[in-house]
């Protein structure tokens, strides 16, 4: 993976051609990803947002075991659904 500056690129765009992806960098922090199309450029998108929402809900799923949510009964839940609901 190659990283560059923001600057960088402002003083040579064709820099970003020379990788298959390339992650930009501003103030030494990474602010964007950029990877080469080798496809349909919609299926692309459409398969990293499927991956991010992947990765987004076994995020959620380790928390909710950290936290002991993943032992609470249906009823118990079907009353946090309900309380909520009424607010």
């Amino acid at each position: 993976m190659n990283y560059v500056t923001s600057e960088e690129i402002q003083s040579n765009p064709s820099i970003l051609w020379k990788e298959d992806e390339t992650i930009i960098t501003a103030n030494g922090k990474p602010v964007a990803i950029v990877k080469r199309i080798t496809g349909d450029p919609q299926e692309e998108l459409l398969a990293i947002k499927q991956a991010m929402a992947m990765r987004a809900a076994e995020r959620l799923r380790l928390i909710s075991k950290q936290k002991g949510l993943d032992k609470i009964s249906d009823e118990e839940i079907d009353k946090i659904i309900g309380k909520a609901r009424r607010r």
